[in-house]
């Protein structure tokens, strides 16, 4: 989410996108707010790499100095997002014609990737999107949100509020996101995943998953804070293919306050 003079972006899934639009619009009552979907207006480019800040700088002079910042060029916005793979990532939200005339400029400086190399970068980051898949299936903690500046625990109110707030403060909540390497790359999100040590219910969920160039998936799996501490967690069954923990980009502090 970002701001841009009186308007507000928000970045989500294009699966549900118009579902959510309807449902916020439920929430604007007197304020003079209109909600749209700004994709016919907007595009973004997702930047990263060595090569990544070096390039940007060359075509807009001044980057964001941290990760979850930004500077705005005019009309347009560059975002530094969670950094990758130990590297800073960018987008550069801009017009589809504004895009068009710095690509070949910027296609001459680095490689171009696709939607899927974009995806696993984000897993990479730690960073979770929910889709139609796994909508409705976390509270944000679940997902780490709170870790990346995602909640803000002192706005209020909002549909939720309660239930976030008391995992928060009351320490209820025994789930975190971690980042695995699955052999299989047809894990998709919203794969349940089991512990075998624990083989009659599942103990957690793919949030995330993009072709890791492998031969399997790098993912995003939601699970229980006591699944974690074991050596042996399947997707799909107890039975099914091992998930190989990787280390997260941020510390997993377990919720006991």
């Amino acid at each position: 989410m970002w701001r841009a003079g009186d308007a507000i972006f928000l970045q989500l899934a294009r699966d549900i996108q118009a579902a959510l639009q309807k449902r916020l619009s439920m929430f604007v009552l007197r304020a003079k707010a209109k909600l749209a979907d700004a994709s016919a207006d907007k595009v973004v480019l997702g930047f990263g790499g060595a090569a990544a800040g070096p390039a940007l700088r060359q075509l807009f002079g001044e980057l964001p100095a941290q990760p979850y910042t930004h500077v705005a060029l005019g009309a347009d916005m560059l975002l530094r997002l969670g950094d990758a793979f130990g590297l800073p990532r960018y987008q550069w939200i801009t017009s589809e014609q504004a895009a068009q005339t710095a690509l070949p400029e910027l296609a001459a400086a680095l490689a171009v990737g696709g939607n899927e190399a974009w995806r696993l970068s984000e897993i990479h980051a730690g960073v979770p999107q929910i889709a139609a898949a796994t909508q409705e299936q976390f509270v944000p903690q679940m997902v780490n949100f709170e870790l990346l500046g995602g909640v803000n625990f002192k706005k209020g109110c909002y549909p939720g509020q309660e239930i976030v707030a008391r995992s928060q403060y009351l320490g209820k909540l025994k789930r975190r996101t971690a980042l695995a390497s699955i052999d299989d790359p047809a894990v998709q999100a919203g794969a349940e995943v089991f512990d075998v040590a624990d083989p009659g219910q599942p103990c957690g969920m793919v949030v995330n998953a993009a072709p890791n160039g492998l031969g399997g998936v790098d993912a995003l799996v939601e699970m229980k804070l006591a699944a974690l501490d074991h050596a042996d967690i399947r997707v799909g069954s107890a039975g099914g293919v091992a998930l190989r923990l990787l280390p997260m980009p941020y510390p997993l502090d377990a919720i006991d306050v």
